[in-house]
C-alpha cells in the first residue's frame, strides 16, 4: 500500500510538471503570433480557439480524469479493459456528433459570431473531435492504473507541435501574403496535426485496452452501457465542464463582443482589431493561473488522504493552508499585472491599447484559481451537487452582463462581465464546504495585513514604472527595461512584507517552493526586530 501511495505522488508530481509546461507553452506562444500576425490575425485565431480550447480539456483533463475513476474502481484487469473499451465506444459516438456538428454547421457558427469569413477555421477545428476518444481513453486508462507518465509525456508533445505549427503557418503565412483568414485556418488545423501526433505516441497504450475486441455481456450491473452512458454524463460532463469554465467564457466572449462593438457604431475591422486586443488578456490570466493553481493544487492529493482516513484535524489544516496559499499568490499575480499593465503591454504586444480593458481582465485570476481549488476540494470530498447549474448560471451571466456593459463601456465592459459573473460560483462553491474548515482561518488583522502588502507593492511598482517611462523614454526597447526593474521592485516588496508582517506561518511558507528559504529569512528579519 506505502509503495502504491508513493507511486500515486510521483506520478501526480510528473502529471503537475508536464501541465504547467504545456501551460506555458500555450500562453507563451501567443506573443509571438500575435507579433508576427497582428491584431486583426490574433482576433482570428482567437475568435475559434475556445472550441479548440473545449475539446483539448475534454481530451485532456475532463474525460481521461472521469475514465480513470472507473478504471481504478474495477478489481480486475479484464473489467478495467471492459470499462475502458466501452467509454471509448461512447465517446466515439459523442466525437462524431460533436464533428458533424461543428464542420457541417460552421457557417451558421460563423455568422454567430458576426464574421462569415470563419467558416473553413472553424471546419479546420471540428477534426480534431474525431481524436478525442483515442486520447482521452488512452490518458484515462493508464491513469486509472497510477501510471501517470503517457499522460504527461503526450500533453507536452500535444503542444510542442500544436505550437511549432502555429508559428510555423504564421512566419510563412506572412511571409506568402497570405490574408489573416487564411493564416488562421491552418494554424488552428495544428491542433488536428498535434492530436495525430499525439495518438501516434499514445498507441500502445491504447491497445492495451483491446478497444476491437468483440464486445462481451459486462460482468457485473455497473458496467452495462445505459450505466456507464448515465455516469458519463453526470460524472464526466461536470469534469469536463469545470476544467473549460475559462474557455467557455471565452467561446461567449466570440459570439457577442464583435456584434457588441459594431452596434455601438464601430467599423467591422475596427471591431475585430479591438477584440483582438481584448485577446491579449487570456495569455496574461493563463500564465498567472499556472503559478497560483500549481501552488494551491500541490497540497490536494495530502487533503484527499486525509479525507480518506478521517483525520478531521490534519484535513482542517490542510485545507486552511491550501486555500490561505492560494489567495495569497492568486492576489500578488493581478495585482503585479495591473500596476505594471502599460509597459508590459507595450513589451508584449508591441502598443498600450486596451490597457483599461486588459486590467480588468486579469482580475479574474483570483476567483478562477480559488474555484479551480475549491472545486477539487469539493470533488475529493464527493460535495459537486449543483456544481454544474451553478456553471450554467456563470455563462447565462456572463451573456447578459457582456449585452448590459458592453454598449456603454466596450471591452472594458466584457472584462468586468467575466469577473461579475464567476463570483456566484465563487461564493456557492466556498458555501458547499463544511463549516469547520472555514473556522479560524481568517481574521481582521490578518486581512488589514494583506491589504497593506497589496498597496504597498502597487505603489512602489506604480512608481517605479511611471519613473522608467520618464528616463527610458515610452519605446518597446524601453519598456522590457521598464518592466523588469518594475516588475522585481514591487515583487521584492511584496515578498519582504509577506515575510515581515508574518501573513503566511512557517508551516505555509514550507509548502512553498524554496519555502525553506523564506522561513530563513522570516526567522532572521523576527529576530534582527528583537
Amino acid at each position: 500500500m506505502a509503495k502504491q501511495q508513493q507511486r500515486i505522488f510521483a506520478g501526480a508530481g510528473v502529471l503537475a510538471l508536464a501541465g504547467i509546461i504545456a501551460k506555458i507553452l500555450s500562453a507563451v506562444y501567443r506573443v509571438p503570433f500575435q507579433n508576427i500576425v497582428g491584431n486583426q490575425g490574433f482576433y482570428v485565431y482567437q475568435q475559434v480557439y475556445p472550441i479548440y480550447g473545449i475539446g483539448m480539456v475534454m481530451a485532456l483533463s475532463g474525460w481521461p480524469l472521469f475514465i480513470s475513476k472507473m478504471v481504478a474502481e474495477q478489481p480486475t484487469q479484464a473489467a478495467k479493459q471492459l470499462v475502458a473499451r466501452r467509454l471509448f465506444w461512447l465517446l466515439t459516438g459523442i466525437s462524431v456528433l460533436i464533428f458533424v456538428g461543428i464542420y457541417f454547421g460552421a457557417n451558421v457558427i460563423a455568422n454567430a459570431m458576426n464574421d462569415a469569413l470563419l467558416a473553413p477555421e472553424i471546419k479546420a477545428v471540428a477534426w480534431m473531435f474525431l481524436f478525442m476518444p483515442v486520447l482521452a481513453t488512452s490518458r484515462g486508462y493508464t491513469q486509472g492504473q497510477f501510471n501517470m507518465v503517457p499522460t504527461a509525456i503526450s500533453q507536452v508533445i500535444e503542444q510542442v507541435v500544436r505550437v511549432a505549427v502555429i508559428l510555423g503557418v504564421a512566419w510563412f503565412g506572412m511571409q506568402q501574403a497570405w490574408n489573416a483568414y487564411q493564416i488562421g485556418t491552418w494554424a488552428t488545423f495544428g491542433a488536428t496535426i498535434a492530436a495525430v501526433a499525439t495518438g501516434s505516441y499514445l498507441l500502445g497504450s491504447f491497445r492495451q485496452i483491446g478497444p476491437f475486441q468483440r464486445q462481451t455481456k459486462a460482468a457485473t450491473a455497473d458496467l452495462r452501457w445505459r450505466v456507464l452512458g448515465r455516469r458519463l454524463w453526470r460524472e464526466g460532463t461536470l469534469l469536463a465542464v469545470l476544467a473549460a469554465l475559462l474557455v467557455f467564457l471565452q467561446l461567449i466572449d466570440s459570439f457577442t463582443i464583435k456584434g457588441l462593438l459594431e452596434q455601438g457604431g464601430m467599423a467591422s475591422h475596427v471591431a475585430e482589431t479591438t477584440k483582438g486586443v481584448y485577446d491579449r488578456g487570456q495569455p496574461l490570466v493563463q500564465l498567472g493561473m499556472v503559478v497560483a493553481t500549481g501552488v494551491g493544487t500541490a497540497l490536494l492529493p495530502t487533503l484527499h488522504a486525509h479525507f480518506e482516513a478521517h483525520e478531521d484535524a490534519a484535513l482542517k489544516a490542510t485545507f486552511q493552508t491550501t486555500l490561505r496559499i492560494t489567495l495569497i499568490v492568486s492576489l500578488l499575480t493581478p495585482v503585479g499585472l495591473i500596476a505594471i499593465m502599460p509597459v508590459i503591454n507595450q513589451f508584449l504586444f508591441s502598443s498600450r491599447e486596451g490597457d483599461s480593458a486588459l486590467m480588468w481582465y486579469v482580475t479574474i485570476i483570483v476567483p478562477a484559481t480559488l474555484i479551480t481549488v475549491l472545486a477539487s476540494v469539493l470533488q475529493s470530498m464527493n460535495r459537486t451537487k449543483g456544481l454544474i447549474t451553478m456553471i450554467g448560471v456563470t455563462l447565462v451571466l456572463k451573456y447578459g452582463l457582456n449585452n448590459l456593459l458592453m454598449p456603454q463601456f466596450a471591452i472594458v465592459g466584457a472584462s468586468v462581465a467575466t469577473m461579475l459573473a464567476l463570483l456566484p460560483l465563487l461564493v456557492y462553491s466556498m458555501y458547499q464546504l463544511p463549516r469547520p474548515l472555514w473556522r479560524g482561518m481568517f481574521t481582521w488583522n490578518w486581512w488589514f495585513r494583506v491589504v497593506g502588502m497589496l498597496m504597498a507593492m502597487m505603489v512602489v511598482a506604480i512608481g517605479v514604472r511611471m519613473l522608467g517611462d520618464q528616463i527610458f523614454g515610452l519605446g518597446r526597447g524601453a519598456s522590457i527595461l521598464t518592466t523588469i526593474l518594475a516588475a522585481g521592485s514591487g515583487a521584492i516588496v511584496g515578498v519582504a512584507l509577506l515575510l515581515r508582517l508574518k501573513i503566511l506561518n512557517e508551516q505555509e511558507l514550507l509548502a512553498l517552493p524554496k519555502g525553506e528559504k523564506l522561513v530563513v529569512l522570516m526567522k532572521g528579519k523576527s529576530d534582527a526586530i528583537r
